[in-house]
């Protein structure tokens, strides 16, 4: 997979992720998925997640026909999409099924037997791993597609305290979460910005004024402390509707600082999820997908005002 870069800025790269080997052959080439049409904005797909409703996350059609009739060769080769990944894909062996959920787990069961992530012993990769997903769902261009595997549960009861009602919702709309949101919302609109006009004035081309900053040359003339609160200010509806939005599904705070540690909040917005059992695929074998964006220089350096440079941030 091709990493993604703007301006060849490279600070917090991310995680080490294993690609598929060249013996797998028949995956669409990054070219070609970039060639269909984009089905979801970025706030669309941050709406979906929301909502809990997974199952309106796809590939394009025509995609999804030729994953069909590839994983069915997978299947007749390997006996099923399971044996595959422990096979072909999965850099550590499972001998046995370890599915992404746990119904029966509860508050007094043993911590390491699920997924948990410890900032002080960081990502343990003999437990899990980072694999790029061969077969992406429909995102914008410049966002990648991982799923990140387990050898142990991801959602179990006690991630909510044995709450029935909050664990059933969990078991129906699965975990989802936004990690690097920057913690700003928008700033207030300009009343009346003539670069917007309601409409052509009459009269000659005199009667029309500048657009609001048409003359500036530095920040300091827009009243603001980053040029990306500039754009958020006079940006469209859905830039400026998705500025600071957090979310994390009661459940994933577990997923949430695994995600924000591979992908570090200041380099990339990721979104994660979590699917329900209905929605699982490969429901013998444990993991979570991750929309990785990588943010533009400009974003960057908005993040490194928030949360410093060099360092890692304290989530």
């Amino acid at each position: 997979m091709s990493e993604v870069f703007y301006l060849n800025d490279r600070r917090y790269p991310g995680p080490r992720a294993h690609d598929a080997s060249a013996e797998i052959t028949g995956l669409p080439t990054q070219e070609e998925l970039d060639a269909y049409p984009k089905m979801f904005t970025w706030g669309e797909l941050k709406d979906i997640i929301v909502s809990g409703k997974l199952e309106c996350l796809m590939r394009n059609k025509q995609m999804q026909a030729r994953y069909n009739t590839w994983i069915k060769g997978i299947k007749e080769k390997y006996g099923s999409t399971e044996n595959y990944l422990r096979r072909g894909r999965l850099p550590f062996p499972q001998s046995a099924p370890e599915p992404t959920f746990d119904s029966n787990g509860s508050s007094s069961s043993i911590p390491y037997e699920y997924l948990t992530y410890d900032s002080e012993k960081g990502f343990d990769e003999s437990k899990y791993a980072v694999l790029t997903n061969d077969w992406p769902y429909n995102i914008p261009h410049g966002v990648r597609h991982f799923c990140v595997w387990s050898k142990v549960p991801v959602a179990h009861r006690s991630l909510v305290n044995d709450d029935p009602s909050l664990w059933t919702k969990i078991e129906e709309e699965g975990l989802g979460g936004f990690t690097g949101i920057l913690p700003f919302a928008a700033p207030v609109k300009p009343s009346e910005d003539p670069s917007c006009p309601p409409s052509i004035p009459n009269g000659t081309s005199a009667n029309f004024q500048r657009p609001l900053g048409w003359g500036a040359t530095e920040l300091s003339d827009f009243n603001e402390d980053s040029w990306l609160a500039v754009d958020l200010k006079f940006g469209g509806d859905e830039f400026r509707r998705g500025a600071g939005k957090q979310y994390v599904s009661k459940g994933g705070q577990e997923v949430q600082k695994m995600v924000e540690a591979l992908w570090d909040v200041r380099g990339f917005e990721c979104l994660w999820f979590v699917n329900p059992p209905r929605l699982q695929s490969v429901p013998g074998l444990s993991h979570f997908h991750v929309l990785v964006r990588r943010k533009t220089p400009e974003e960057i350096d908005a993040a490194e005002m928030i949360w410093g440079k060099d360092t890692k941030p304290k989530n």
